[in-house]
């Protein structure tokens, strides 16, 4: 990412939880993303006391967001289990959702957040998963130096598992 003083990346607060709603909505199929789950403000407000969330801020301003999770905490989306089940990793925590809004897209802040995320996770292995026909997303996270792992189907939508 350039050295922008005006961006920073570091652990979610309770103050960023509608700034990553917003983002999250953003991408959300219905306004032309891709996320594959829509969680709730309990579950954010959960998941920033627990450390779990890493955000990018440009002006103050949340920009994107990584959840990094233990497993138990997201088995109620069931594309989670599905993957589990075809591509089981017992100590893996499970990377994502990773989103950045569509106006700051292109900057490197995926890839600051994901440092960020495995800078916290002290380099434990993650897992994620991408459906197979996103190539944008799995471009990105093979430049963040995950690999393609496995894959399988959900919801008659084929995903791709990527792990570091």
């Amino acid at each position: 990412m350039a050295s922008d003083e005006a961006t920073e990346v570091g652990p979610a607060v309770p103050a960023d939880i509608d700034g990553i709603l917003e983002v999250q909505e953003e991408n959300q199929p219905e306004h032309g993303g891709s996320l594959s789950a829509r969680f709730p403000r309990t579950w954010f407000d959960r998941a920033i006391a627990e450390g779990w969330l890493v955000v990018a801020r440009v002006h103050g301003r949340v920009a994107g967001y990584v959840a990094f999770t233990p497993q138990a905490a997201q088995l109620e989306v069931p594309v989670i289990r599905a993957m589990l089940a075809a591509h089981p990793e017992p100590a893996a925590y499970l990377h994502g959702p990773i989103c950045v809004g569509r106006a700051y897209r292109r900057r490197g802040l995926a890839g600051a957040m994901f440092r960020a995320q495995r800078e916290i996770m002290r380099g434990a292995p993650v897992l994620a998963f991408i459906r197979e026909d996103n190539e944008a997303s799995r471009r990105a996270h093979a430049g963040l130096g995950m690999h393609e792992a496995g894959t399988f189907e959900h919801g008659g939508v084929r995903f791709v598992v990527v792990a570091a």
